[in-house]
């Protein structure tokens, strides 16, 4: 599971005006295998006036992590509890409501990279039913 986040408003990250922190988590343990931190210069931020403002990140926050481990694992067991619901691999938005930390399930639909990339088959059918049977315990078929 791959979960990516950055400071201010997501439309900065699918803009592509920041490069998102990267997590790679197991969805069964919870290991993080990855974690890529990226310098973020600007987000974006709900402006006084309405609409949204470009703003610098303070410097202390641009090369540090936008989530917490504990914050992470939280999104992992939802990610686990939406796939489980649709019962397939979901591509999930969700944000944090900063000084309360609820993450809010914004949009969830099913995931289509790997989905539309083409599996190889795992082997050749067997001509005789008995044949695959025999090919597990080493026995060929006469």
């Amino acid at each position: 599971m791959t979960i990516e986040g950055s400071w201010g408003l997501g439309s900065a990250v699918v803009g592509g005006e920041v490069t998102p922190d990267r997590w790679v988590v197991g969805k069964i343990t919870g290991e993080i295998s990855v974690r890529e931190i990226s310098t973020k210069l600007i987000r974006h931020a709900a402006a006084a006036a309405g609409g949204i403002e470009t703003v610098p990140v303070p410097e202390d926050l641009q090369r540090a992590a936008c989530m917490s481990d504990d914050e992470i694992e939280r999104l992992r067991a939802i990610g686990r509890r939406v796939e489980r619901h649709y019962g397939r691999s979901q591509d999930i938005e969700w944000a944090v409501k900063r000084g309360s930390e609820e993450i809010l399930l914004l949009q969830s639909r099913p995931e289509t990279v790997w989905s539309a990339q083409e599996s190889a088959p795992v082997g050749r059918a067997a001509t005789h039913p008995s044949a695959h049977v025999l090919s597990i315990f080493g026995g060929r078929r006469r």
